[in-house]
């Protein structure tokens, strides 16, 4: 398929997928994903912020703002899920985010948003945080759909010396850079719009721009945060408004670039927020109830905002319930590609009703979990048209304890009246939906935890730290017999193998290979 593809991209041949939900031009769109990481529901300018985001804003102003767009309490999961379109607690990726003492990330055989594009002709790029894996090769951008990676593999990451846990963590493609010094923010606009300037101009392109900001660790330029003064600086607030700003600039500093290259009309941008602000950082969801970590509206109703000249009405709001896992199937939809999705997806698409307002009956109900920041103290909900049931769930050594929230989010937008107790019937239905989907998290998929094990000694560079399947098994040879191929594997790796540990090993893989053969 992808040789198929390259063949169009040389000027071969000229092929339109034309979808039935848009009408499209023989040039397929670019599309422009950026993703804020703990941006608060009420720290954008269009929710009437105090912090000035006019590059939020004219994304707003001139395309379609989504006002009931949900994403995962935490960071990994929603990265996991905005890009495979597959609830995260399938992927064993739902409760914790990922951290530097985990090897957990991405299973090898997901298909991400990134390959759908790249199979349907797209370049790729990703430019930022990953934050999906950093251990094994499999689970990096690279090996992940992109062609092109430039960022860091973790979260909290120093915004000036891009390290964490000690360890060296800004890299291109696998080779560290080193940018001490360099605000990451600014580092990770510079390489936005190198991407968009230097790319293949016969072939549409996918960038996804995860930015950093503003999460911790809270830093920014001196002379942004001075332009803050009139915010209390108590706590990180006025550090935080600041981040906010900078970030925007970068934002406005893409668009910019897109214009430069005469390409903004046939771009389709969308701007995000990864979940809710913490507000022990300095963010603000109000009037939304709860933070980060939580699954009240305040931690998963977050600013989203999509724009595409000619194809979206500018000025638009859409009430419509829209889910970060429905953003890769929307985007096909969108763009008109040509993919066979391997596996069933949890998102669905929403692209009628950015294009026209259709309102669209979801198929089935949205869930969210997490166990962010205190282990054991686990927060799950389930949205089922209006209904929203959160619950609270504290595992002690000797009990474990249930609190029961019910909303008509519909009604009650702020989450303050709770229905529980004279809905019994109703909250044991969507208990039982919420039991059901939590059921699907695999035995070992990661659960929370705040500091690494004892033990655990983090590498110096965490480009170099990746491990590659041939160094963590033994891959066979279809073209040696079995007991050559693992002495063949033994005698790369330097290991002297004398006649009789030879025999021995010929012997034992012969048994093992018959073993294998019966079965």
């Amino acid at each position: 398929m992808r040789q198929f593809l390259q063949l169009i991209s040389n000027g071969f041949f000229l092929l339109v997928f034309l979808s039935s939900s848009a009408c499209f031009s023989s040039a397929k769109p670019n599309v422009v994903l950026i993703v804020a990481d703990d941006l608060g529901w009420a720290d954008v300018g269009y929710h009437g912020s105090p912090i000035q985001t006019p590059s939020i804003d004219r994304i707003a102003a001139e395309g379609v703002t989504l006002e009931r767009f949900y994403a995962a309490p935490i960071c990994s999961p929603t990265r996991a899920g905005l890009l495979t379109a597959r609830d995260p607690i399938r992927l064993g990726i739902a409760y914790d985010q990922i951290h530097p003492w985990y090897n957990a990330g991405l299973a090898r055989d997901e298909y991400l948003l990134s390959e759908a594009l790249l199979d349907g002709g797209y370049q790729t790029g990703i430019v930022g945080k990953w934050h999906l894996g950093h251990s094994q090769q499999h689970q990096l951008p690279n090996a992940q759909g992109f062609d092109h990676f430039f960022g860091h593999l973790h979260t909290n990451t120093d915004f000036y010396t891009h390290r964490r846990e000690n360890g060296h963590d800004l890299q291109h493609n696998g080779v560290s850079v080193h940018r001490s010094g360099e605000y990451l923010t600014h580092i990770e606009a510079r390489q936005a719009e190198s991407y968009i300037e230097s790319r293949d101009k016969d072939r549409p392109f996918f960038l996804y721009v995860p930015f950093t900001a503003p999460h911790s660790p809270m830093q920014a330029p001196p002379e942004t945060i001075q332009k803050y003064q009139h915010i209390s600086k108590l706590g990180y607030r006025r550090i935080y408004a600041a981040m906010v700003d900078e970030m925007d600039v970068a934002v406005g500093k893409i668009l910019h670039t897109l214009e430069e290259q005469e390409i903004m009309d046939n771009t389709i941008v969308v701007f995000i927020s990864d979940n809710g602000g913490s507000n022990y950082f300095g963010g603000n969801n109000m009037p939304l109830r709860g933070q980060k970590g939580q699954t009240f509206d305040g931690a998963i109703r977050v600013p989203a905002v999509i724009r595409w000249p000619g194809n979206l009405k500018s000025g638009t709001v859409v009430n419509q319930t829209v889910s970060y896992l429905d953003l890769l199937p929307t985007l096909i939809a969108a763009t008109g590609v040509d993919v066979q999705l391997p596996k069933a997806i949890d998102g669905e698409n929403m692209w009628p009703a950015l294009r026209d307002g259709t309102s669209i009956k979801r198929d089935q109900p949205l869930f969210f979990v997490s166990e962010i920041p205190v282990p054991g103290m686990i927060w799950t909900a389930v949205i089922d048209g209006s209904m929203k049931l959160v619950q609270v769930i504290r595992e002690g050594h000797t009990e474990t304890s249930l609190n029961s929230f019910l909303f008509d989010i519909h009604k009650d937008p702020t989450e303050r009246n709770n229905l529980a107790s004279r809905n019994p019937a109703e909250v044991a239905r969507l208990a039982e939906l919420i039991r059901q989907r939590r059921s699907l998290h695999p035995l070992a998929g990661t659960r929370g935890t705040l500091v690494p094990h004892p033990g655990w000694i983090p590498p110096s560079d965490w480009a170099s730290a990746v491990h590659s399947s041939d160094e963590l098994q033994l891959e066979w040879s279809n073209e040696l017999p079995f007991s050559e191929a693992l002495i063949k594997q033994i005698g790369e790796r330097g290991v002297l193998v004398d006649d009789e540990t030879r025999e021995a090993l010929r012997q034992q893989s012969m048994q093992t290979q018959k073993a294998l053969e019966k079965d």
